[in-house]
């Protein structure tokens, strides 16, 4: 007789158990089939967090304080299992040498395990499989997990930078069409998937340490409680999925507050530096000590056409992270709607910047402790930024847009003028529709569906599509963008491989556009008083 305990417990056993240290699972399944069952002070399993998400980093400890899951047995159907987890601490730094071979030795490792582990399988059948029936159900079961975490404390340490990174509350559900959380059914054949993650009050610190690894003084943070929510749809058809897939990614929020003084200015700098020279970790490289473990190797990481394997920087790191529509090409023509297509968009309805110069003093009335005084120099308001970019890999297209509603800077404190009207140095026309710069995204109301219309792969169709006029309407300050495809070419000499190489080279076009309207630029008292204090 099918029972659906004896097939949900396993599996949610199993996974916590996948990422956790000395964990019995046979001493959770009483509690479980109760409803509910508690862990306190987990410790994680660094090796396969770092093995799984190929981080450019290394986790140096990992905690969990309480992991609870809680199973609805007798509503199923309609309310979700959750997974809660309240506190989570890492602590990360930069991987050396002996790391990396110790990661690549345990990625091996794990390689020839999996393998292993699948030929049993394939040998061994179950004595008591779930009926057709039942096997939608705990589908349907596994899909709508949520996860809920509290508290989420991350701490990066870098020679004498230390980077903390705090977020009081993450949800990760599935949801419907109007992206609210829900469970969904999945079809069997034409998939939607819907995810949503929301973060709320996320809080990035930025400190200096002393040669003692102390960290002297606490300096104001350079985000505070930004909240997040991040948008995932992903469609397809089951017979399909090898030659056409549909992935979107949408980050939107609706106020991003960015403080950076003089002392975190430098520190800045160097991490910006170090992302763009990061490196992701050795798992992207072959191994070449057995044909085995090259073609296991070549399969979980296929290599990107037009990247460095062993060069990429972080920022290739993470847009490879992104759910991934690598494939082999369809023989078929662009003109038809095959291929998998890939989109993200990033969007702030509202960006405030602020540079304050800082200074170290002694408060004798504290005691004679060290403190920071701020003095505010300028703010820079953005409002109705976006930043998209999609990818259809098998027609060799890639499209990069971005935009600008509106802008205001103004120097602050002693740099700001007396006179209302003279203090700003740049600003714009306040824009008509506030939630133009959205459209088209995951975040329009109006455009909630999963059809490929945001999507070209023609130049001539783009270019119908993306006008100057609606580039405009979207960003009416600054609008930019990249469109780079290949246009088919013949050769007559099909036989000589340079000249089919370099008639196939020849193909490749790149267009830009920038646009921009209603800037202001002011020179007046604020700007000359600002250059007599730089000179002074």
């Amino acid at each position: 007789m099918f029972k659906l305990e004896s097939y949900i417990t396993p599996i949610l056993l199993n996974h916590v158990a996948k990422y956790v240290k000395n964990f019995r699972d046979e001493d959770a399944q009483v509690s479980l089939w109760e409803g509910e069952v508690t862990f306190q002070n987990l410790d994680l399993r660094l090796e396969v967090l770092e093995e799984e998400l190929n981080l450019p980093v290394e986790l140096v400890s990992g905690h969990i304080h309480e992991l609870s899951i809680q199973v609805p047995w007798t509503k199923l159907m309609s309310e979700p299992v959750k997974i809660v987890i309240n506190t989570i601490e890492f602590v990360a730094k930069l991987p050396d040498s002996e790391s990396k071979q110790r990661r690549d030795s345990f990625q091996q490792e794990q390689r020839r395990k999996s393998k292993r582990t699948s030929a049993e399988a394939a040998d061994q059948q179950p004595k008591s499989p779930a009926p057709a029936s039942s096997s939608s159900v705990v589908n349907k079961i596994i899909n709508n997990i949520t996860l809920q975490c509290h508290n989420i404390i991350l701490k990066y340490v870098e020679d004498d930078i230390v980077v903390s990174m705090n977020v009081q509350c993450l949800n990760f559900t599935s949801a419907g069409e109007d992206w609210k959380p829900t469970m969904v059914d999945m079809h069997p054949v034409s998939v939607v998937m819907r995810k949503l993650l929301q973060i709320s009050d996320l809080t990035i610190c930025l400190d200096k340490r002393n040669t003692a690894g102390r960290i002297e003084v606490c300096q104001e943070p350079v985000l505070y409680r930004c909240s997040l929510e991040c948008r995932v749809l992903r469609k397809y058809n089951a017979n399909t999925v090898n030659t056409s897939s549909t992935t979107r990614v949408g980050v939107f929020t609706k106020a991003l507050d960015i403080n950076v003084s003089s002392l975190q200015f430098p520190m800045v700098m160097r991490l910006v530096k170090l992302l763009i020279e990061l490196k992701p970790a050795p798992s992207e490289e072959e191994p070449t000590n057995t044909n085995d473990q090259a073609d296991e190797t070549t399969e979980a990481h296929p290599t990107q056409e037009g990247t460095e394997p062993n060069g990429q920087s972080l920022l290739w790191w993470a847009w490879n992270k992104l759910p991934s529509f690598e494939a082999e090409a369809p023989v078929t023509m662009c003109d038809e709607r095959v291929g998998h297509a890939f989109d993200i968009g990033i969007y702030a309805e509202e960006l405030n910047f602020q540079l304050k110069n800082s200074e170290y003093f002694t408060d004798h009335s504290m005691g004679g402790i060290k403190r920071i005084r701020y003095t505010p120099i300028l703010r820079i308001s953005l409002g109705g930024l976006y930043y998209e970019r999609s990818e259809l890999k098998e027609c060799e297209w890639t499209n990069v847009k971005a935009g600008l509603s509106s802008m205001c800077m103004e120097p602050l404190g002693i740099y700001r003028s007396q006179d209302l009207v003279d203090r700003t140095l740049v600003n714009t026309e306040s824009f008509m529709d506030e939630r133009s710069f959205i459209d088209k995204s995951l975040f329009d109301e109006h455009y909630m569906f999963a059809e490929r219309t945001w999507c070209s792969y023609n130049y001539e169709d783009y270019a119908a599509r993306n006008t100057d006029e609606y580039m405009l309407f979207r960003s009416p300050v600054l609008a930019f963008d990249i469109v780079e495809y290949r246009v088919p070419s013949k050769t007559n000499h099909p036989s000589h491989p340079v000249a089919e190489s370099q008639l196939r080279d020849s193909g490749l076009r790149i267009q830009y556009r920038l646009l921009s309207a209603g800037i202001t630029f002011h020179f007046s008292q604020s700007f000359a008083q600002c250059k007599r204090c730089e000179g002074s």
